[in-house]
């Protein structure tokens, strides 16, 4: 089962090695591939093997690229998406009000708390 949002905010190489997705910047780090459910890379110093890309792909691990100012520019998504991808968007637009005023609101705190760290 995959709950692990995996940051990299600063210079590091990433590749992939025998199910486990390894980082390696200041320190080397290991994270077994099945833990991951979003890798969100902050920093353009990053560089990522094709192998590694095509597992997160595999795994349906969401990877999100930032550009120079921190800001999210894009994304990594299969052809091929998860079979309930449809069903998660129907129930998200669903949402009361509030709902999506709270997660906004989530959001919109978490980015300034990042940006103030820099």
């Amino acid at each position: 089962m995959s709950w692990r949002t995996i940051v990299i905010t600063k210079r590091a190489k990433l590749d992939l090695q025998l199910g486990f997705m390894v980082v390696r910047g200041e320190h080397t780090t290991k994270v077994a591939l099945n833990e991951i459910a979003v890798v969100l890379i902050e920093s353009t110093a990053v560089s990522l093997t094709t192998s590694l890309l095509a597992e997160l792909t595999k795994r349906k691990v969401k990877v999100i690229f930032c550009d120079e100012k921190r800001n999210p520019s894009s994304e990594l998504v299969s052809y091929y998406g998860s079979h309930d991808t449809s069903n998660k968007i129907r129930k998200q637009i669903a949402w009361r009000q509030n709902t999506k005023e709270a997660v906004w609101t989530e959001i919109v705190s978490e980015k300034i708390r990042k940006q103030k760290e820099f």
